[in-house]
């Protein structure tokens, strides 16, 4: 949205469309496969996670609830050189998880090319896919600080995990994860992608009001002038001046401003503000869409309060039963999922042990152990 010289707010399309699926495809003279139609896909995710604080707050208590108190016995281990623990990883592992579907984890093999001496964590918005071959395998990655500029930020290209071709320069691999999306091959949606229109609205009018203020809250007059129309340079300066004394966080909102041919005195008409019922129900109607999204049952897992009301007999009852769903039909299956990848590097780095995460406490334990046994212990 933008403000014209004359005072009228013209509203720039643009700002409001709709989110699209991101078209994977391949580029003639790219050795990479595009992610979204400009290869930024990742880096549109990463602008909600920015700017809609209920997503935000969202994928963060999902994360939380895949940690957990960390991995058993293993967590505290140093994993690379740069003196990174296992838990460390597994931390922005699943972080990653939560916001792409996916993660990729760099790892580099020993002399003897017999198991994995190092991993690092590699940021899925930084990683695209090489182009499958006949047999629909990906055998390169690529990984940029920049997609948005290659020319000063070139991609790296790297082998893709194979413990079979690890030899010579194969020693620096990605293991690169994701989940199966129906309709994508090599690139992952994700999990709440059915709302991603309703994040980006959620961020939209977070931005709408903060400009509403400073701009002195909506159009409140409209001023007419019926003494000719002046040149553009004189209805700038007579618009900067009614500007300058009355709009602002401490004056009268803003102010639509028009000069027509002499005939009637100057006309000051005011403007009814908007409903306020009409942003409370939209507030709704976004949270809800998110948090269904994420397969939130209860807005009280993030310490929000329901105005509505469910029916439960009290907060803790509800908190225990939207608790043990959460972990049962959430959290755990990311979890899972997870360690399925993870596990595995861990194992041919020498971890040869069943994993097991101890889950946060959300609720006090004399409640969580009336919860199913499937919330206690998640291993692999």
């Amino acid at each position: 949205m933008r403000n014209t010289p004359e005072g009228i707010y013209a509203i720039n399309s643009s700002e409001y469309s709709a989110i699209e699926l991101p078209s994977i495809s391949e580029v003639r003279g790219k050795d990479f496969m595009f992610y979204g139609g400009r290869n930024l896909f990742p880096q549109r995710l990463i602008e909600l996670y920015d700017t809609s604080a209920m997503h935000h707050t969202c994928v963060d208590s999902i994360t939380a609830g895949i940690i957990g108190s960390g991995i058993e016995i293993i967590g505290t281990e140093y994993i690379n050189p740069m003196g990174e623990t296992i838990d460390e990883i597994f931390e922005k592992v699943a972080l990653d998880y939560t916001l792409y579907n996916g993660y990729a984890i760099n790892v580099i093999w020993n002399k003897e090319r017999t198991k994995i001496a190092e991993m690092y964590h590699l940021p899925f918005a930084n990683v695209r896919s090489g182009k499958p071959d006949e047999e629909d395998k990906v055998n390169e990655y690529m990984f940029s600080t920049d997609w948005s500029n290659l020319r000063k930020y070139p991609y790296d290209t790297y082998r893709s995990f194979d413990a079979t071709d690890n030899k010579g320069d194969n020693a620096s691999q990605i293991f690169y994860f994701y989940n199966y999306t129906p309709g994508n091959e090599v690139y992952p949606l994700p999990a709440y992608v059915a709302a991603m229109n309703d994040i980006s609205l959620d961020a939209q009018v977070s931005r709408f009001h903060a400009s509403n203020i400073a701009n002195g809250l909506a159009p409140s007059m409209f001023i007419k002038f019926r003494n000719g129309v002046p040149t553009p340079e004189e209805r700038r300066d007579v618009y900067k001046e009614i500007e300058k004394t009355f709009t602002g966080t401490e004056n009268a909102g803003r102010f639509f401003l028009s000069f027509s041919e002499p005939g009637k005195e100057m006309e000051v008409m005011p403007i009814d503000s908007a409903n306020d019922d009409y942003y409370l129900t939209l507030e709704t109607r976004i949270s809800s869409r998110i948090l269904t999204a994420h397969r939130i049952t209860s807005p009280l897992l993030l310490g929000l309060h329901d105005s509505v009301g469910s029916g439960f007999s009290s907060n803790s009852e509800e908190i225990k039963v939207a608790y043990a769903h959460f972990e049962g039909t959430v959290i755990t299956p990311k979890r899972k999922k997870i360690l399925s990848g993870f596990g595995y590097m861990l194992k041919l780095a020498g971890y040869n042990i069943a994993l097991k995460v101890a889950p946060n406490q959300l609720v006090p334990e004399a409640e969580v152990a009336d919860i199913e046994p499937q919330s206690n212990i998640e291993s692999l």
